[in-house]
């Protein structure tokens, strides 16, 4: 089993991040595309990386309808994100999220991305994702990228169906929702978002994990059968987090 450990986003420059960890997910894509310069300057770092695996959050275009608060971080005007409103969100399939998916696997493959995460929020559940699917599977018949999917609500049927149908990777946090795992734990790539804790039915990101939390994830994950497990720290303590949970990875090996 090949287990990649590193965090949503960097909290130090990118060419220290590399020496620290095995992974990481690029967030900044999620509220816009990259300018050229952006993209060189991680082309440069990660040429020069071997053994990396580098994973993007894709485009809110393509998951967050244009009443998110997200929109506000995008570059566009109010006038732009409301010529949106039919276009994007909940991964439907429409010719702008089509131009969108093309210049993501443009993207993805400039920097040899294996993953591109696809983030769905509540206000998307019950909406048909086989269409978007569908045409992935047309550009991209087998990874990498692999496509793999967070939803913010409980149905982890849904996700092992997209996985059995589509070859889409399961994203979520193993210790916020357990009944994911126990359904979904067999399959031989999983994706694990460590978000931190739940308060009053809402993530709080604001938790530090302590090294027993730590140590129960390391047990967790060694005691699964994947090919390939990504664990992603996504909190405010998550580069601290992520290394001493390596620490203790390492350790146990």
């Amino acid at each position: 089993m090949k287990v990649w450990i590193g965090t949503c986003g960097n909290r130090v420059a990118l060419a220290r991040y590399v020496k620290l960890f095995s992974a990481l997910e690029i967030n900044a894509t999620f509220y816009r595309f990259p300018t050229e310069k952006s993209l060189k300057n991680w082309e440069k770092v990660f040429r020069k990386t071997e053994g990396f695996l580098l994973s993007l959050k894709a485009f809110q275009g393509f998951t967050h309808p244009t009443s998110s608060p997200t929109w506000r971080r995008s570059g566009l005007s109010r006038e732009e994100i409301s010529a949106l409103k039919d276009q994007v969100g909940c991964l439907r399939l429409t010719e702008r999220t089509r131009e969108y998916l093309r210049e993501t696997l443009t993207l993805c493959r400039r920097l040899s991305a294996g993953y591109l995460l696809f983030q769905l929020p509540g206000k998307c559940q019950g909406k048909d994702l086989a269409p978007f699917f569908e045409e992935w599977r047309k550009l991209v018949p087998e990874g990498p990228p692999y496509p793999a999917l967070e939803i913010r609500w409980e149905d982890p049927d849904l996700l092992l169906h997209l996985w059995q149908t589509y070859r889409v990777v399961p994203a979520f946090d193993p210790l916020l929702f357990p009944g994911f795992l126990s359904v979904l734990r067999a399959l031989p790539r999983l994706y694990f978002r460590l978000h931190g804790e739940r308060r009053g039915g809402r993530i709080h990101y604001g938790k530090r994990y302590s090294d027993e939390e730590l140590l129960e994830l390391s047990e967790l994950v060694r005691s699964l059968r994947c090919e390939e497990v990504c664990v992603f720290f996504n909190n405010i303590y998550m580069h601290e987090d992520a290394l001493r949970f390596l620490e203790i990875w390492k350790g146990g090996r």
